[in-house]
């Protein structure tokens, strides 16, 4: 889902009402002819250079029905658009879209090591069944055959059987939860592969808040899950497991009439909820 900042002073902001001035139009619909055509650039102009673009094709990407030169020249007069040696440029693109590229390049980068990873799996495992998360070609125990999860039960409808080989966390979110992350969730989790983070933890994160108990859709519990793998140094899946192994055998040791590690551990992750909620809205 491609998507672009939107600040709430556009609307009064003295450019705005300009451009709608020169072309004739409402604040509302000016501000809708500009969100067309930024949406449109974010496809067909990345760069923010319109050099390649007339101006039917820009009037177009406005949704303008009018003249095609009023709304170009108003978009110029206006400083929506900058006249540059070599043509149209759309004004600090980079400032607004900037992200957006980044976080294309990002996931390019990724799909394209999966695929890099997948296709080594291939070749290692070709005659044999390919490994579940979390085994690698190396593993000498049971060479080839399908390792179970070690600490996450099956409850859902075998979220974790039918888990890809290899997904990004945001596939792991629609096959579990049913739906997307918005793009602000997207860059929080993202946030933890930029700090060393293997993506595979981020999706047993996701697929552990799935199968926690808890009522309802809670992204904040997700992300309290991923933030306590990070504080607890755990950065790759082999390491997430082992995390949540010893975890789950001394909550089997739990003695009767004290409060059981799994209780504390839900209590930590919600404190965890909190803090990082104060720490966004701080």
């Amino acid at each position: 889902m491609a998507w672009i900042e939107s600040h709430q002073e556009l609307a009064r902001h003295p450019k705005t009402k300009r451009f709608a001035r020169l072309i004739g139009v409402s604040l509302p619909a000016a501000v809708g002819h500009l969100h067309f055509f930024w949406w449109w650039a974010m496809d067909y102009a990345q760069d923010g250079d319109l050099s390649r673009y007339d101006e039917y094709d820009i009037a177009d990407a406005c949704g303008w029905d009018g003249d095609e030169k009023q709304i170009v020249n108003a978009l110029i007069e206006a400083g929506f658009i900058d006249e540059e040696e070599d043509g149209l440029v759309i004004h600090d693109w980079f400032e607004y879209a900037g992200r957006l590229i980044e976080k294309r390049e990002q996931n390019a980068e990724r799909k394209r090591r999966s695929r890099a990873k997948m296709k080594v799996d291939s070749e290692c495992h070709a005659d044999v069944t390919r490994p579940s998360r979390g085994q690698t070609c190396d593993d000498q125990v049971g060479h080839g055959a399908t390792v179970p999860n070690q600490t996450i039960p099956n409850h859902n409808d075998g979220w974790i059987d039918n888990a890809p080989a290899q997904e990004t966390f945001e596939q792991a979110h629609k096959r579990v939860f049913g739906f997307a992350c918005n793009p602000l969730q997207g860059e929080q989790l993202l946030s933890y592969l930029k700090d060393g983070m293997h993506e595979a933890v981020i999706v047993r994160a996701i697929e552990r808040a799935g199968e926690s108990g808890k009522s309802g859709y809670n992204f904040k519990f997700i992300r309290a899950i991923v933030e306590n793998y990070f504080r607890s140094g755990v950065r790759t899946l082999d390491q997430a497991i082992k995390h949540d192994a010893a975890f789950d055998q001394s909550r089997r040791r739990d003695p009767p009439g004290i409060k059981s590690r799994q209780f504390s551990q839900i209590d930590m992750l919600n404190q965890l909820e909190k803090e990082l909620e104060n720490r966004d809205t701080g």
